[in-house]
């Protein structure tokens, strides 16, 4: 008969070794006094829990100072747990999540040839407006909240350099056209954490965007919101609330 999960109690020298493991991720490198310090453990426990680990290929040792520090095993094992994630299911939960919380249409868009390509979305009871996207739908990257949230990512010059083959097109009359606007634009989204479409890629339809990164830092898409209006008030609840569900999706995808 299976073991409840309920009933099963942590083996804490399983515990201490995990312990171990994510104070030498987070610092670097570490000595068992140093490890001391930091977690309490008393140091013939540390040693025994750090040779053990050492002697399993999970971590190296300084011959010099006796720090311990991570080995390449740790990252393979990370690799393969991002590899096996089925991160659209993921990405479809959390669209889910967002529209029954808010009440706005919320999708998961990726960059494909300098554009945007729409993979999921999800509206929730129907939130009473619709928008010209639709999922396999293409939209620019200059004038949308997804587009304009995974180009916060790349330098200036990358944007620049995009730019020039983005077949840029005035559609409406808050569409930006002029590549140091949208330089301006993006600095603004970086120094927030999100971007902002604000009736530039269809009239009556406001939308907020987030990027999502992978665990080599680069955006995997952007999540976005839109709704028929969208305040100040509106930006800040909005973008705080979509901030909060993407870095949570960017951590399990290995983003650190």
């Amino acid at each position: 008969m299976p073991i409840s999960d309920k009933k099963m109690e942590p083996i804490q020298s399983i515990s201490r070794a995990l312990m171990v493991l994510e104070a030498i991720a987070e610092s670097g490198a570490l000595s068992i006094n140093e490890l001391h310090n930091r977690l309490g453990l008393n140091k013939p426990s540390l040693s025994r829990i750090a040779a053990t680990l050492y002697t399993n290929g999970y971590l190296n040792k300084d011959p010099k100072t006796g720090d311990y520090m991570l080995t390449l095993k740790t990252f393979e094992i990370g690799v393969k747990a991002v590899r096996n994630l089925d991160y659209i299911n993921l990405i479809k939960g959390t669209l889910a999540e967002l529209s029954s919380q808010l009440g706005l249409i919320a999708q998961f868009s990726i960059e494909d040839r300098n554009e945007i390509l729409c993979l999921e979305s999800f509206d929730h009871k129907n939130s009473g407006f619709s928008i010209y996207t639709r999922v396999g739908q293409r939209s620019p990257l200059y004038c949308t909240s997804a587009g304009k949230a995974i180009l916060s990512t790349y330098s200036n010059e990358e944007i620049l350099k995009k730019w020039d083959h983005m077949n840029v097109k005035q559609l409406t009359e808050n569409t930006i056209i002029d590549a140091q606007h949208l330089l301006q634009d993006i600095a603004k989204t970086r120094q927030r954490n999100y971007a902002l479409d604000l009736e530039e890629n269809e009239h009556g339809v406001f939308c907020i965007g987030t990027v999502l990164l992978n665990y080599n830092r680069r955006p995997i898409g952007a999540i976005s919101l839109s709704g028929n209006n969208l305040t100040e008030t509106d930006q800040e609840h909005y973008g705080k609330v979509l901030l909060q569900h993407t870095q949570r999706l960017s951590n399990m995808l290995g983003y650190a």
